[in-house]
């Protein structure tokens, strides 16, 4: 696929012919430096941007993001997990888990028991209750992983999940992502800009100029 940008009387090719094949209980990692289209790649996997040449394919069927399908596939088998945690300052940790349940249709008590499992999974049981400000920047981000998979998606994209994390924090996000991939056999996308941790991987890439090209696996 590619993907390019105006700016000003340029034309910014972010993608060139980029191919990717995630498969179930894949860990991958995508490196670059800052501003090389790593996120943008991972919008496109995500369906909330398309490509402009190529396609994505999703159980042997193409989709875009403004295709029927998206909607249900982005909240049924698309977990999302941001540098910035984006959780709701008003709901609490097991509210902001729960909301992705909710909207998908479920009932308030059963949302909020299964995101209770999580966070206790997650080792919040006693933060459950406890609204973001109240939350260090490690818990901040387990809530929003706790959030990414609560409807059990099959493939979880995580954008930076670690860059506003001191190393100790950091290393204990990466330990959860790791263990939940093992256990559960959900597969990840992990954009980062941390070489060290990305060989925790079982596929690392880097994208460079456009091209993404495999590093190790």
């Amino acid at each position: 696929m590619a993907k390019s940008y105006k700016d000003s009387d340029r034309v910014i090719e972010v993608l060139k012919n980029v191919s990717l094949d995630i498969k179930e209980a894949d860990l991958i990692c995508i490196t670059g430096r800052s501003g090389c289209g790593k996120s943008t790649l991972l919008h496109i996997l995500g369906l909330l941007d398309n490509p402009d040449k190529g396609k994505l394919v999703f159980e042997g069927k193409e989709v875009t993001s403004s295709s029927k399908e998206a909607p249900a596939i982005r909240n049924k088998d698309l977990g999302f997990v941001f540098q910035f945690h984006y959780l709701i300052e008003d709901l609490s940790a097991e509210e902001n888990v729960a909301l992705p349940m909710i909207i998908k249709g479920s009932t308030r008590p059963e949302a909020i028991r299964k995101a209770r499992q999580l966070l206790t999974r997650f080792g919040l049981a006693d933060r459950a209750t406890h609204y973001s400000n109240q939350l260090s920047g490690g818990e901040q981000q387990r809530v929003s992983l706790a959030r990414a998979m609560i409807n059990e998606p099959r493939i979880i994209l995580a954008d930076e999940p670690t860059g506003n994390l001191d190393p100790q924090k950091s290393s204990e996000i990466w330990e959860v992502i790791v263990n939940l991939n093992k256990e559960l056999g959900q597969s990840f996308v992990i954009i980062t800009h941390d070489k060290e941790q990305a060989r925790l991987a079982r596929q690392t890439y880097e994208l460079d100029n456009g091209v993404l090209d495999l590093i190790s696996g």
